[in-house]
């Protein structure tokens, strides 16, 4: 229970896209089924792509969609770097070892 202090009234949501009330609800209501499915994403995160699906074109999600297929992120780590096995390395083939034989 909270308490009405006069001059500090709670922070209201703002309604940046203009959305109806019944378009709200339709928002909170696919919010709940996107936290059912993906309960380990932010609520922030998923209204972000809740309101860029609502209101974008699907000729623009379909060109975002493409970028990100064709496109690298920058935030990823580039396969090269992961590695899960193992190389065999010749001795003969380490430039260490070739070295350490140059110098005796």
């Amino acid at each position: 229970m909270s308490l009405a202090v006069p001059g500090l009234e709670r922070k209201k949501h703002e309604n940046l896209f203009n959305y109806t009330e019944s378009q709200l609800a339709e928002k909170d209501l696919a919010l709940k089924k996107l936290k059912d499915y993906y309960p380990t994403v932010p609520t922030f995160y998923a209204e972000l792509v809740y309101d860029l699906c609502v209101n974008s074109t699907q000729e623009k999600l379909e060109e975002i969609m493409k970028k990100i297929d064709s496109e690298p992120s920058r935030y990823t780590i580039p396969n090269v770097l992961i590695s899960n096995k193992l190389d065999i390395v010749d001795k003969n083939d380490s430039l260490e070892y070739v070295e350490s034989l140059e110098k005796d």
